[in-house]
């Protein structure tokens, strides 16, 4: 990349600038482009399944210490839930506040990032190649597209990154208020949701490995009692946040099978990190439309292999000390990432847990940090030595020089394309968005209730009920949707959103044929009509299809259950209800005087929108 870059700013930039501005200079070029991609992906975008739950939540609660600590689907995230409770109350469904409050953040992320590179090793060419990771990897796309997502992984990135230009800053200054940061910036992490405990490995590692001097046997204690002013306040922040998260949620998944160990980490780490490292996956499978998991080719997934387990033994043979000491730091952040889905989603998702690319946000940051360790040194005094410092791209021979440029142009222009791939179904109108928006559109230009069904899973989960129920869905909407559990002439959503006439189908269906012209006629006496139930669902809406003489009341009792009283109306009408439980006979009586019904029809099954 310096080497491709070199040439034209040598052109524009004035021979007097020093090396950081020009270091500086191609920096904020980058941080540009990646911010422009990064709208580009982000702003056509919109909610999807959690994002909604989020937003429902947020409307319904007011602002208070106890709603930040209510957790959410088991995640103890007060800033996430402060960030969407903002949304929230930005108007309904407010895309466009969401996507700036994330852009936002993740500018925020860009910067600590390249605080953290600059005071680790430096304003010098080499930390571009990190920080170039940091900003067109496709390991974070996820985390900032998908808002749930973005919601835990940026303010983590940033809590993460502070701490540790903080940690390196007080290891060299040792002065308090470096102690504090710390401590400020880990309490930002782990308040961003329960992965950011996961953070304490790297750190630690950080303070053990290239922190401390002595003989590794001894490392932990050294580092504590070396480091006791900074590490006391993160132990006991960690602890705080442990013992909070216990007392408070439960497991965040329910175990439907074993964790499949193998084929987890293989796609955790063979087909979702190692490709990302070297600029993939290139490619998406499409598993719940808008998200996708990444597919590379057999062929990217050996070669990304190849070309990382190549890279660290060379590294390995010209600095081993270093180099091992971060591949330590990154084989201990992945182990984590995978020790904490084989207990969580993946007893849910099986092995597609470790395709999920909203689980390496959070190693993204640690992959950078990594790879500057490995090439650069830090700039600490107790740091592991590096022997043979890698050369300039200047000093390099034309053929490695080229071969070097030509690899990272593959990687740079991978990260871009890869990222695009991404993000190009949550530019369409994918399922959630398009019932939302349909059914917004169809409410508003006939108000008549409708049914409050379960939404179809692509639109949002039935694991998340009652979260998947159009009162909740469109209560961000206010009084644009009225739902009812029983009713003349309801409505229903069908599966793109869009109200349509309710019909009853399957079950048992009764025409009455008591009365020529009349079926079953219902008076202030007791009429019944009788069903074989063996048919009906267990939890079964029946319809009555009848003609009101006038406005008024009567009363209905399942097999002596009483259910809410009928609104008759005058004229043909069907009425709906939703009945708890199966049932053999249905008993109707006038309330009003003088009203009657003339009832043809009762059918008791599964109401559905007519075609």
């Amino acid at each position: 990349m310096t080497s491709i870059l070199a040439p034209t700013l040598r052109t524009i930039v004035p021979a007097d600038v020093t090396t950081p501005q020009r270091v500086r200079l191609v920096a904020g070029v980058m941080v540009v482009a990646h911010l422009v991609l990064r709208a580009w992906a982000l702003l056509p975008a919109w909610f999807y399944s959690d994002d909604l739950r989020f937003i429902e939540d947020g409307t319904s609660n007011p602002l208070t210490a106890g709603f930040l600590m209510t957790p959410h689907d088991s995640q103890l995230m007060p800033v996430g839930v402060l960030v969407s409770w903002v949304v929230a109350h930005a108007g309904p469904y407010a895309w466009g506040t969401a996507a700036l409050l994330t852009l936002t953040l993740q500018a925020v992320a860009v910067g600590c990032c390249w605080l953290m590179l600059r005071t680790a090793f430096g304003e010098r060419w080499a930390i571009l190649v990190p920080f170039g990771l940091f900003l067109f990897s496709a390991m974070g796309i996820e985390g900032m597209v998908w808002w749930a997502a973005a919601l835990n992984a940026l303010p983590m990135q940033i809590g993460f990154m502070l701490t540790v230009t903080a940690v390196l800053l007080w290891s060299r200054e040792r002065r308090a208020r470096w102690a504090w940061l710390a401590a400020a910036a880990f309490a930002l992490t782990v308040a961003s949701g329960p992965r950011g405990l996961v953070t304490v490995v790297p750190l630690g590692l950080l303070m053990m490995l290239f922190l401390t001097s002595g003989p590794w046997w001894r490392r932990p204690l050294d580092t504590l009692r070396r480091h006791a002013l900074l590490v006391v306040p993160l132990a006991l922040l960690g602890a705080g946040y442990l013992a909070l998260y216990a007392t408070t949620t439960t497991s965040p998944v329910a175990a439907s099978t074993d964790a499949p160990l193998l084929r987890l980490a293989g796609n955790l780490v063979g087909r979702a990190w190692l490709p990302s490292v070297v600029g993939g996956p290139w490619q998406w499978e499409l598993v719940a439309d808008p998200v996708s998991v990444p597919d590379p080719s057999d062929t990217v997934a050996v070669v990304a292999a190849i070309v990382v387990v190549a890279a660290v033994v060379v590294l390995l043979r010209r600095n081993p000390g270093p180099t091992a000491a971060a591949a330590a730091i990154m084989v201990a952040q992945l182990t984590a990432t995978y020790v904490a889905l084989v207990f969580g989603r993946a007893l849910q998702l099986g092995a597609l847990a470790g395709l999920n690319m909203r689980y390496l946000a959070d190693a993204l940051p640690v992959t950078v940090l990594v790879i500057g360790l490995m090439t650069m040194p830090l700039l600490d005094d107790v740091a592991p030595a590096f022997r043979r410092p890698l050369p300039s791209p200047r000093a390099l021979a034309g053929p490695a020089r080229a071969g070097l440029s030509v690899a990272l142009g593959v990687a740079l222009i991978g990260g871009v394309v890869s990222t695009i791939g991404y993000a190009r179904p949550w530019h369409d109108s994918f399922p959630a968005r398009a019932y939302v928006a349909n059914a917004v559109a169809s409410l508003r230009a006939d108000p008549t209730p409708v049914a409050d069904l379960e939404v179809p899973d692509l639109v949002q989960l039935s694991i998340h009920y009652p979260s998947n129920l159009p009162s909740r869905l469109l209560a961000p909407y206010g009084d644009v949707v009225q739902t009812t559990d029983a009713g003349n002439d309801i409505r229903v959503l069908d599966s793109s959103g869009t109200s349509r006439q309710a019909v009853v189908e399957g079950g048992a269906e009764v025409e009455p044929a008591d009365e020529p012209g009349c079926g079953l006629r219902v008076t202030t006496r007791p009429a019944s009509v009788t069903f074989d139930f063996t048919t009906m669902s267990v939890d079964p809406w029946t319809a009555i299809s009848y003609a009101g003489s006038a406005a008024g009341r009567v009363s209905i009792t399942a097999d002596g259950r009483a259910l809410p009283d009928l609104d008759v109306a005058a004229g043909p009408h069907t009425y709906f209800l939703r009945t708890d439980g199966a049932y053999s006979r249905l008993t109707l009586r006038a309330r009003t005087p003088d009203v009657q019904m003339c009832v043809d029809r009762v059918r008791a099954g599964e109401i559905k929108a007519l075609p």
